[in-house]
């Protein structure tokens, strides 16, 4: 269990260091295998705003962007992402800028264009092996504002082994409550409320299993767009924990999950076929 310590702030009040944090957590019972930063040390990388963009006049896949850094004047940058266009933040690492692994950004001409500073992907920056294209920003994001302190990008982010006999410590509340348990601070966290459901709509279930599953509840969710983007926040949230955003619908319910140690499925209903079932793996088969 990776536990952001921003994330474990909205639900209780603690006292000292992430380091002092930990060696409290690992007395109680609660072993803390690591501590590491949201990203690794980088500098001189701002929010910016592309402003414009020309198609390179010798090379097909390079776009000539007009950038604004906050500085009051537009830079020129040449960049080869294919998501480069008008109106979105993307951090930009500036001239003089180091980044994880050693890279030093200069000036520099790109096939005869002069470019002052380059344009980042989550992956130069160090915070994913894997990204396509540039780090797309919120649109509030605050042109020319450091990255790190736009980003949190110095949370402190704690890695919990957890035991068996220890699931309370596979979610944020959870380990909100021991924090509050042994530190003193009031437990708080976001305001929860209950939705009125707006659809009459059901799927028949059945728990065949009612002493290991005594509860299972389920709506149905109507106009659902599968393809709406989930929000930065929550991506970047799933990332310090150790998931992977997927789609909007699945990584809202991996989020409930890791926040309230709730586990929650959701399933196409189209695609159901009888009642939704709970029961135990039958003999000599794992489902």
């Amino acid at each position: 269990m990776k536990l952001p310590l921003s994330w474990l702030g909205e639900w209780v009040s603690y006292s000292g260091t992430p380091e002092q944090l930990s060696a409290r957590l690992t007395a109680v019972g609660v072993e803390v295998e690591g501590l590491e930063r949201a990203a690794p040390p980088f500098t001189g990388v701002v929010v910016a705003r592309i402003d414009a963009c020309e198609r390179h006049p010798e090379a097909d896949k390079l776009q000539i962007c007009r950038v604004d850094d906050g500085s009051g004047t537009l830079l020129q940058i040449v960049c080869g992402a294919a998501n480069a266009r008008p109106g979105i933040k993307v951090p930009l690492a500036t001239v003089g800028a180091q980044l994880p692994g050693g890279l030093s950004i200069k000036a520099a001409k790109l096939r005869g264009v002069e470019s002052r500073g380059m344009l980042c992907s989550a992956k130069e920056l160090g915070l994913a092996q894997v990204s396509d294209g540039l780090l797309e920003l919120s649109d509030d994001a605050v042109v020319g504002r450091n990255l790190r302190e736009a980003l949190d990008l110095d949370d402190a982010i704690v890695e919990i082994k957890v035991y068996p006999n220890r699931g309370d410590a596979l979610s944020v509340l959870g380990l909100a409550r021991e924090v509050a348990a042994f530190d003193g601070g009031a437990l708080t966290g976001p305001p929860l409320r209950a939705v009125a459901s707006t659809c009459d709509a059901v799927h028949p279930t059945r728990v065949e299993a009612p002493t290991q599953a005594p509860v299972l509840a389920t709506r149905v969710l109507r106009g659902l767009n599968n393809h709406a983007p989930t929000p930065g926040w929550m991506q970047e949230r799933l990332r310090r924990a150790g998931l992977r955003p997927i789609s909007a619908v699945v990584d809202v319910t991996n989020y409930v999950m890791l926040e309230l140690g709730q586990p929650m499925h959701a399933y196409d209903l189209s695609l159901l076929r009888g009642a939704l079932t709970v029961r135990l793996a039958r003999a000599a088969r794992t489902a």
